[in-house]
């Protein structure tokens, strides 16, 4: 992946000339020097966030995103490597920047943690402390070597172990300037001051960058996993959305199971009754039906003895007359039928009890 640069179209830098590289925490200075040295015109930032995001050259410098800016510090630290590997002719100066009178605990764990996660202890060797917002009267004097005054504050910087530190990283390599908008002639001298350092530190060799390579195939591999997990958690978060549709469905399934089923034993039961209801409807009106049968019977029994009574005594008149009352047969004809007609319904009433004998065993 090529470095990007805000202004792509203009970076060429003059292979005379010394390539220097703006390093530091956000708000430190550096787009202001930047400028000061290139006369653009830059935006700043202020104490909480940078608006240098990437890389931006011109001429012979390069501005950096700011170290430990509250945005997206990770997208700046990995434009940053990337743009480093991508000069294959190396960096000459790294200028490191903090402020006067600012430095602390976090400042200097932030120092250790770009030259060690970034850079290397290579980078020593090319890098000069840069201290911004120096606003005593002796801005000249303290950046001329062997000057009594300049002794006399690398002594007081030596004194807060945080500055003794870096200072001893860079063998005492340090400037004082004063970029203050406010103040035109120390913002001049300031520039001079930078231009004449530049012209005078010869660093043994080019700073290559050759052992980012690593660092950089680690993170460009940790961004492609970042990746390829956020990829494969919204394929978990789908399939989990589809389970979670097919469990609602089969929940559905079962509750119209249970439904069908509980609605299929309420038939049962219902055809029972029903059933049941059939059964002794007809049952009691077979025993309506027999009840009535024997009713009858006794009736035709009764006419039977009737009739025999009346045989009796007709025979008792024919051997008394010889003449024979035809008329007198007429009741004996209506016996003869009844008599019939009860055995017929005798026999419907056992083809009634066998059916429902049978239907009972069935059942």
């Amino acid at each position: 992946m090529p470095p990007y640069f805000d202004n792509a179209d203009s970076v060429t830098f003059r292979k005379r000339e010394k390539l220097v590289a703006l390093l530091g925490r956000t708000d430190t200075g550096k787009t202001s020097t930047f400028n000061l040295m290139t006369g653009l015109s830059q935006p700043i930032g202020n104490r909480i966030s940078s608006t240098t995001h990437q890389c931006y050259s011109y001429s012979n410098f390069i501005d950096t995103p700011g170290f430990g800016d509250t945005r997206d510090s990770e997208a700046s630290h990995l434009s940053l490597i990337d743009f480093f590997i991508s000069l294959s002719s190396g960096i000459d100066i790294l200028l490191y920047f903090v402020r006067y009178g600012a430095m602390n605990s976090t400042d200097l764990d932030l120092f250790v943690d770009i030259y060690k996660r970034i850079l290397s202890i290579e980078a020593y060797s090319n890098s000069c402390l840069v201290i911004t917002d120096y606003s005593l009267p002796n801005l000249e004097q303290v950046n001329i070597n062997e000057h009594e005054e300049r002794k006399y504050l690398l002594k007081q910087l030596h004194d807060n172990n945080k500055y003794s530190y870096i200072l001893d990283k860079f063998d005492n390599r340090v400037i004082f300037i004063d970029i203050s908008p406010y103040d035109y002639k120390r913002r001049e001298l300031s520039k001079e001051i930078i231009e004449k350092f530049l012209h005078s530190f010869q660093p043994i060799k080019r700073f290559n960058c050759q052992n980012l390579q690593d660092a950089y195939r680690l993170l460009r591999r940790t961004q492609e996993m970042e990746i390829l997990c956020l990829d494969l958690k919204t394929q978990i978060d789908q399939l989990t959305t589809q389970n979670q549709h097919l469990a609602h469905l089969y929940e559905q399934q079962i509750r119209h199971c249970k439904d069908l089923e509980e609605s299929y034993q309420r038939s049962i039961k219902q055809l029972e009754r029903i059933h049941e209801q059939t059964l002794l409807t007809i049952e009691n009106n077979h025993l309506i039906t027999i009840e009535e049968m024997k009713r009858q019977e006794f009736r035709i029994c009764d006419e039977v003895k009737q009739v025999r009574h009346q045989l009796e005594e007709i025979e008792h008149e024919m051997e008394r007359s010889l003449t024979f009352n035809v008329f007198s047969y007429i009741p004996l004809i209506h016996i003869v039928t009844n008599i019939m007609e009860l055995n017929t319904k005798r026999r419907i009433t056992q083809r009634i009890r066998k059916t429902l004998h049978s239907k009972k065993k069935l059942l």
